[in-house]
């Protein structure tokens, strides 16, 4: 499609006073404020863009939604400046969790998953996981994104916005006085959630397995240490995180919360709005009660209501100037708990993206890539967690079609963006995964995490801007990149040490360029390729001739 043939408009026209306003221009303009968008809005103000975010509840979440940060945003959240403050907010400070697959809360367990155990990345990351809530987690990245120079408007809702060759239009309201202003951005990006408005103006449809049914979750305050004292690692006092997938007398999921002595319990999947949904506080009570096994427990409902469990991917995720991230671009089940975890992500991956191209330093390629990296691996964890709900909550959807398992470790380290903004190889075929434990160093995949004889390692030298490792024989290497970098305003950080060489594919003189989202762009096996350097960046800055 080309731009002249983009959806050109969204909303009512916008009258009165806010259209003889003077336009305010902006670099970038984020519609919506929760994991995803103010990821965005932190990661742009740490590549030095200000941009502009609107939201239009009063502020972040307060209400108890996902929970828990993979080691991979972990490192991103590292870079943003961030994660020790996740950990600080995690339960008893700590990333440590328990899971398990269990007949009933007092046993026995079919499976346990736990952090020093099964899901362990220590081998592929250098960072553990965080257990923060996600309404602890948007305070965090909102406070951040201010501190970098973000402009974060809350209670304002986007009205109207039109685009052109050159940018975007908005019409921005105040949704307590109506006051309208209009700004003019070089980006959109669309944060605004599963039934975002921007991407139904845009025509973007869905793919996938839709709507799968309704939970029911209810919150109760309860005395529960003599039920939980017999899990690790101090679950019963509140110091780690716990959560109970259960299958008798009925499937259902328990789980602690920030708060002392408060729980959530999910009732089962069912493919109709459940019978007791509305229900008072008793009924949700004994609900509780049956749920857990524990007919003569004392408790306090303090909230309950219905969730719809959902497996959707947007058909683009960008069009012409308009982005979409989050929940805008991919709906999944939350068994898995990639689910806000890629909302995080999506801003770390885009937000470079954007920051170069509002720069003037990227074509317009860099961009069309946010689709053709970030769709595939979406489509792949609304698979998976589609099979992981069939396990664990909704075993009547099993029809034979679910994903065969992938490995965390291998889902969220192991896939590659071999066809977007990078210098494919010959033969790679562009396969969507790769054994991390097992790394190939081809362009498109994740750089590999090596320990570094200094104490730190790879993964501690990305995230910031390009970084091109060279091998301890490389001497060539830093003055082709000062040059290149020179000829394209684009700085490129040059390390030349050793010990990294093998998992890369390189010799001792070879180099490897890391793009800022930590991904392979291209490697040289020695310096005789030295010369390809500059050719490269531009072909992955979409460049090829200034």
């Amino acid at each position: 499609m080309s731009e002249a043939n983009l959806p050109q408009e969204y909303g009512s026209q916008a009258t009165g006073s806010g259209r003889s306003a003077p336009v305010e221009s902006v670099p970038v303009l984020i519609v919506g404020g929760g994991l995803s968008g103010l990821s965005t809005a932190l990661f742009l103000g740490l590549h030095g863009v200000r941009p502009l975010l609107v939201e239009k509840h009063p502020g972040t979440s307060v209400v108890m939604k996902a929970r828990g940060q993979y080691p991979h945003t972990m490192e991103a959240l590292r870079i943003g400046g961030v994660a020790d403050r996740i950990v600080a907010a995690s339960p008893g400070g700590t990333g440590e969790f328990y899971m398990a697959l269990a007949e009933t809360l007092a046993g026995p367990v079919l499976r346990g998953i736990m952090t020093q155990g099964e899901m362990s990345m220590s081998h592929v990351s250098p960072e553990g996981w965080g257990m923060a809530s996600q309404e602890r987690t948007e305070v965090i990245l909102a406070d951040r994104a201010r501190e970098l120079g973000a402009r974060l408007a809350f209670g304002t809702e986007l009205a109207s916005f039109t685009q052109d060759a050159d940018g975007v239009t908005a019409v921005l309201r105040d949704v307590t006085t109506g006051a309208e202003r209009t700004v003019r951005a070089q980006q959109l990006v669309a944060a605004d959630g599963r039934h975002s408005p921007v991407r139904a103006a845009l025509g973007v449809g869905t793919h996938g397995r839709g709507r799968l049914g309704e939970v029911f979750r209810v919150f109760f305050d309860a005395d529960m240490s003599a039920s939980l004292a017999h899990l690790p690692g101090g679950v019963a006092e509140g110091r780690r995180f716990a959560l109970f997938h259960l299958l008798q007398p009925v499937p259902g999921v328990f789980y602690t919360t920030d708060v002392p002595g408060r729980y959530g319990y999910i009732r089962g999947m069912t493919r109709e709005q459940p019978d007791f949904s509305g229900a008072g506080d008793e009924r949700c009570a004994e609900l509780v009660r049956t749920g857990l096994g524990m007919p003569d427990l004392e408790l306090t409902v303090t909230g309950s209501g219905g969730t719809e469990i959902v497996c959707e991917v947007a058909d683009r995720f960008s069009v012409g100037r308009v982005h979409l991230v989050g929940d805008a671009a991919k709906v999944v089940p939350a068994p898995g708990g990639l689910g806000g975890n890629t909302a995080v992500m999506d801003g770390f991956y885009l937000a470079w993206k954007l920051a170069l191209t509002v720069r003037g330093l990227a074509g317009p390629g860099l961009l069309a890539s946010h689709d053709a990296e970030r769709r595939p691996v979406s489509d792949m964890i609304a698979e998976q967690q589609f099979a992981n709900t069939v396990e664990r909550l909704g075993p009547d959807l099993d029809d034979g079609t679910a994903a065969a398992p992938i490995h965390p470790v291998t889902q969220v380290f192991g896939y590659r963006c071999a066809r977007g903004a990078v210098v494919r190889e010959p033969g790679d075929d562009g396969e969507l995964l790769e054994d991390p434990t097992a790394p190939t160093g081809r362009p498109g995949s994740r750089a590999p995490y090596v320990p570094l004889g200094s104490g730190g390692s790879t993964t501690a030298l990305f995230g910031r801007g390009f970084v091109l490792l060279a091998g301890p024989d490389g001497g060539a290497w830093q003055a082709v990149a000062d040059a290149a970098a020179r000829r394209l305003g684009v700085p490129v950080a040059v390390h030349r040490t050793g010990g990294w060489e093998k998992a890369y594919g390189v010799s001792s003189s070879g180099a490897a360029l890391v793009r800022p989202d930590r991904f392979l762009a291209w490697r040289a096996v020695d310096d005789t390729r030295a010369g390809e350097l500059e050719a490269a960046l531009r072909t992955v800055l979409d460049r090829p001739g200034d």
